[in-house]
Parts: structure tokens; C-alpha cells; sequence
């Protein structure tokens, strides 16, 4: 039988309580920014619109915690924290002056294996899965020392499948733990209990493990692994014993975008107690380019109105907090392209996002830097920038 709560959910009067001292916060670094308090109000005021906007309009029934950290999102960090204050900070600098180009990113996306034991349908990789790395550990630090010289606070560690440089995974994360906090984007691919454990201890935040369908012999046939959905599931688990925020991702295909299919996942999402679900759409891009996979105006509708129910009633607070962004990519502006976030391939290559390709260069012949310069210039190749750039 499910429990009517999650470890890793707040509620009720906490999850307010949690939601005042974060409140309090945004005043104190408003305050800070701006001496004269109308100028601050006026700053916060805009700050949560965009918020609003960027959510939509969620009302916060629910928030995911781990240890003494709280999240409303997974690609945010953790409150209260150092990353947390200096992404209000960066927030509050894009609407005072939204022409700035010195404001640091958000997020790096990094992905660090190209070898992979699945052959998923949809893989935005497939293209750089040659069972060979072609960046060096040496490759990665060096990209991740420029990521904290630039005070990036946000990592999300992917491939190919990163499960396959566990060794070097670690290296990584002691190298940045004291400046950023990660996340790591898997299969669940051999995600065992010790190594959830050594992963937790080496400073890693959360875990965005794919899951795209509720049903085994489905997912299995996605992935092309017959232990594809026997693996998400055993992560999820693992990750939740030692304190890693879990987030099960779906790519949301044709078959996926009805209520029925949507409402069964999240009812095993809700059972396995994970605070996040992660809509994806179907991109053409990898495995997918040139294919008939973009979602048709019924099917968005059908999605954006999943989300809008899950995430703005108290009667789902119990269900995981859906995070959608194809929804502000359409209503508000893409937050790829160097605006908030940039990725690096799997082969060393700056793109707009892991959806948008378009090389601009790579990480051996340009620093990190002039890669978001030159993506921001190039801008998203599907949806309008977001307006606070």
C-alpha cells in the first residue's frame, strides 16, 4: 500500500514555513542590491512574475527536500545555500539590466561518456556513441576548473551513460563540491547501493533517472535493454537510502501524451516517493532527427493542462512536482543558448542545449567562456530567447 506522503516531499504548514524563510531571503538579498527599499519591492515584484510565469502559476503545495536543503526545482540549487543567494543575485541583475552579458550561467550541462550499454530510440547522443571516450578526465577538469572560475553553480552530469566513468564521476565531483552542486542524469545503469553511497559522499545533489514508460516490457523496448526498467527502478531506490534527490525523466512521445498514460506514470512515480517528474518532449535530434516525433497542438494541450492539475491543486500535493520545460520555452523564452544554460556533447562540442544542435566550437580549441559568447549570439534554434537575458 502507498504512504499518503514521500520523504523527500514537504507539505502543509512546512512546506509554507519553508516557503516564508525563503522569502525572507529574497528580501534580504534584495535589500542588499538595492539600498532604497522601492527599488527592492519593485525588484522582487518582477522577480515573482517571472516565477509564476516560469512555473505556471504553481502554488506551492509541495516542496522536495534532502538533508537541510529544499528545492522547487531540479535545476535550481538547494535553499538555504551559497548557490541558492548567488542565483537570486544573477535573477534580480537580469531584470535591472537585462543587456548584461558578464551574468553567469545557471546550469552546465556536461555530458562525459560517450559509451553506453543501451540503444535507446530517441538518444540525442546516438550520434557520439562510439564505446570510446573521447574526452580525457584531464578534458573534463579542465572545463569544470573554468565552470567554478566562472561561479557556474549548477552542474548536471550526463552521456552516453555516466555510470560508465563512475571512477573518474567521482573525481569530478570532489574537484567541484565545494563551489556548485550536481545532479546526474542516467539510465540507472548499474546505480547499485555502494556506489549510490560513494556517489552521496563525493558531493552529488540528485539523480535524473529516465524512465519512459509506466509499463516494464514498454520501457524495455524503448531503451532496446530487458533490464532497462529493472535498473531505473533499483536507482531510484538507492538514491533515495543514502539522500540523493531522485527525478524520474520521460520522454513524452505521441504514445505518452494522453491523461491516461501521463496519470499511470505518475501514480508509480507517487508509489516509488520521488519528489520530481520531468516532462521531455520529443525532440528531432540524435536518433529521432528527421522524424515525425514533435508533439501535435492537441497533444501540448493535453500535456500543459497534466501539468497545470498535478502542480496547481492541493488534492495531487502528495504527487511529485512536474517540471515542464516545454512549457516556458513557449510561454516565456528559451533558457538554453548561453542564457542560463549551454551543453557540452559527448565529444567535446558547445551546443544551445542537448535538443539543439549546432556546434560552435570545441572545448579543446576555446575556453568555456567564449563558447556562451558565441552560443548566445547564435540563440535557440526553436523558441525565442527569454527575455531577461
Amino acid at each position: 500500500m502507498r504512504k499518503e506522503k514521500s520523504r523527500f516531499l514537504l507539505t502543509g504548514w512546512r512546506a509554507r514555513w519553508i516557503q516564508f524563510r525563503a522569502g525572507v531571503a529574497l528580501l534580504r538579498i534584495s535589500l542588499f542590491a538595492f539600498p532604497n527599499p522601492v527599488h527592492s519591492i519593485r525588484a522582487l515584484s518582477r522577480l515573482a512574475r517571472q516565477r509564476r510565469r516560469l512555473h505556471g502559476h504553481r502554488r506551492d503545495y509541495k516542496i522536495a527536500h534532502a538533508g537541510n536543503r529544499y528545492y522547487w526545482s531540479i535545476y535550481t540549487p538547494g535553499f538555504p545555500s551559497s548557490g541558492f543567494n548567488s542565483m537570486v543575485r544573477q535573477e534580480i541583475r537580469r531584470i535591472v539590466s537585462p543587456g548584461e552579458t558578464d551574468i553567469p550561467l545557471q546550469t552546465l550541462i556536461l555530458s562525459i561518456s560517450s559509451k553506453c550499454h543501451y540503444k535507446c530510440e530517441h538518444c540525442f547522443e546516438g550520434k557520439n556513441l562510439t564505446m570510446q571516450e573521447q574526452l580525457s578526465l584531464a578534458d573534463l577538469k579542465k572545463v569544470l576548473r573554468e565552470a567554478i572560475r566562472m561561479k557556474i553553480p549548477h552542474i548536471q552530469l550526463g552521456g552516453g551513460e555516466p555510470m560508465l566513468r563512475y571512477r573518474d564521476m567521482l573525481e569530478l565531483l570532489e574537484l567541484g563540491r565545494e563551489h556548485m552542486e550536481f545532479w546526474l542524469s542516467t539510465s540507472g545503469y548499474e546505480l547499485s547501493p555502494e556506489k549510490a553511497r560513494d556517489l552521496k559522499d563525493s558531493g552529488l545533489t540528485g539523480a535524473n533517472i529516465s524512465l519512459d514508460h509506466w509499463d516494464e516490457e514498454k520501457h524495455n523496448r524503448f531503451r532496446n535493454h530487458p533490464e532497462a526498467y529493472r535498473w531505473a527502478l533499483k536507482a531510484v531506490e538507492n538514491c533515495k537510502a543514502v539522500g540523493i534527490v531522485p527525478n524520474l525523466t520521460l520522454c513524452v512521445t505521441h504514445q505518452m501524451a494522453t491523461e491516461v498514460h501521463l496519470m499511470k506514470y505518475l501514480r508509480l512515480a507517487r508509489d516509488l516517493e520521488v519528489p520530481f517528474v520531468r516532462f521531455l518532449e520529443a525532440r528531432r535530434a540524435g536518433n529521432y532527427a528527421g522524424k515525425d516525433v514533435l508533439l501535435n497542438r492537441q497533444e501540448q494541450e493535453t500535456v500543459l493542462t497534466f501539468f497545470h492539475k498535478m502542480n496547481g491543486s492541493a488534492r495531487y500535493r502528495f504527487y511529485p512536482i512536474i517540471q515542464y520545460p516545454g512549457y516556458h520555452q513557449r510561454n516565456i523564452g528559451c533558457y538554453g543558448a548561453g542564457n542560463r544554460y549551454i551543453h557540452i556533447d559527448s565529444a567535446g562540442y558547445y551546443h544551445s542545449c542537448p535538443f539543439c544542435r549546432g556546434a560552435v566550437g570545441h572545448i579543446k580549441e576555446m575556453e568555456l567562456s567564449e563558447g556562451i559568447r558565441l552560443l548566445r549570439e547564435q540563440g535557440c534554434q526553436l523558441f525565442k530567447t527569454n527575455p531577461y537575458a
